[in-house]
């Protein structure tokens, strides 16, 4: 089913959003480095830590994706958005608080995450865009 386009959002509504969500995704990124970096240490580089960081990695790109869409005025883009962005910071708090689940560096890796798409799910909220 065709959904019509929102008109696009003021730039700087998104702005923040936008560079919150590339933090993200570049923390990812680092993530998957130190895990190539620390692949002999058996504590750092466990198999959990590395199947999640390549999952967060694409979760990552795909926010970017959204966020874009989103930005554009595309509705469905904007709902995923609202919902994703409420979504992740409670599955990183989970995966944060689960004992042993991944080793400590991960789990306050998990909890920065959280922190961060906190601010994202605010800055969404609080930039309602005017729908017609």
């Amino acid at each position: 089913m065709y959904t019509r386009p929102a008109p696009p959002l003021n730039p700087g509504t998104f702005r923040p959003i936008w560079r919150l969500c590339l933090l993200y995704a570049l923390a990812t990124l680092v993530t998957l480095g130190v895990l190539i970096w620390k692949r002999n240490a058996a504590d750092v580089a466990t198999t959990e830590a590395w199947t999640h960081a390549f999952i967060v990695c694409v979760f990552a790109a795909v926010l970017l994706s959204v966020v874009h869409r989103a930005a554009t005025g595309t509705r469905g883009a904007y709902r995923r958005l609202q919902i994703v962005s409420v979504v992740l910071p409670v599955v990183s708090l989970l995966e944060a608080v689960i004992p042993g689940l991944f080793p400590t560096w991960m789990r306050i890796e998990q909890l920065l995450y959280a922190l961060l798409l906190l601010f994202v799910a605010l800055l969404v909220r609080s930039s309602r865009p005017v729908v017609p």
